[in-house]
């Protein structure tokens, strides 16, 4: 299951699947094999035959069917490659709209070096959010925890949206502390990380997993943003 979750399934959708390829069912009884509500079974088999796992046999009542992995996956990792080669290009035009930008448009851009520096611009982000966060860190310096536990646990009683994307190298101690505050997502490897707030300022943090957080983008343009999202959304749920 964590296997199939690593490539975008989420928990459920990973236990519909396995349940499925185990043998054909009817809706009912696969809501009951996998523990899931009846009231979603029905919109999570649609997510699942719309990635090409899942395949409707018809009858009364419907019969569903997991894909054999290797037809399934082949396919699968097909749309990923067709996905992320479109989120490619959007991320082309949005910094040709940057590089485009006349006398009348003059963007804040800002490069930012060094740790402390990054630290700090993304405290005074975080701490201005009012609708929704969106974090994602290869790595978790103690500097960082520590200045961001407080506004995190600030933003979570005050119902902002949390999400933070780690590596799943991050210490289980801390994950837990932060999961208690946002919703998780693990990566097995990120390269470079960043912050957006309330989709209309974003940090770009040049960087991976193991390396130093030395050099880093801000930016309230727009088309700087969206690719922010973009790449973020992408991590998030790689499925598209």
């Amino acid at each position: 299951m964590e296997r199939l979750m690593g490539i975008g399934l989420t928990k459920t959708e990973s236990r519909i699947y396995i349940a499925l390829l185990e043998g054909a069912s009817d809706a009912k009884r696969l809501s009951q094999g996998a523990q899931v509500p009846y009231s979603k079974i029905h919109t999570l088999l649609r997510k699942l035959e719309g990635k090409g796992l899942a395949r409707e046999k018809k009858g009364r009542p419907a019969l569903y069917e997991g894909v054999e992995p290797r037809e399934a996956f082949e396919k699968y990792q097909k749309r990923l490659t067709e996905d992320m080669a479109r989120r490619v290009v959007q991320a082309e035009q949005a910094l040709q709209a940057v590089a485009m930008v006349g006398e009348t448009e003059k963007p804040d851009i800002w490069i930012i070096k060094g740790q402390e520096e990054i630290l700090r611009k993304a405290y005074e982000a975080l701490n201005g959010a009012k609708d929704g966060v969106k974090l994602a860190l290869p790595v978790v310096p103690e500097l960082a925890l520590a200045a961001f536990l407080p506004i995190m646990t600030r933003l979570h009683a005050e119902k902002v949206s949390l999400k933070l994307l780690l590596s799943k190298g991050v210490d289980a101690e801390v994950l837990g502390r932060l999961g208690e505050l946002a919703e998780i997502g693990l990566r097995d490897r990120m390269f470079g990380g960043g912050l957006i707030v309330d989709d209309r300022e974003a940090l770009l943090v040049i960087g991976s997993e193991g390396t130093d957080l030395s050099l880093a983008i801000w930016s309230s343009h727009s088309g700087l943003v969206d690719l922010a999202k973009a790449y973020f959304d992408y991590l998030w749920h790689p499925e598209g």
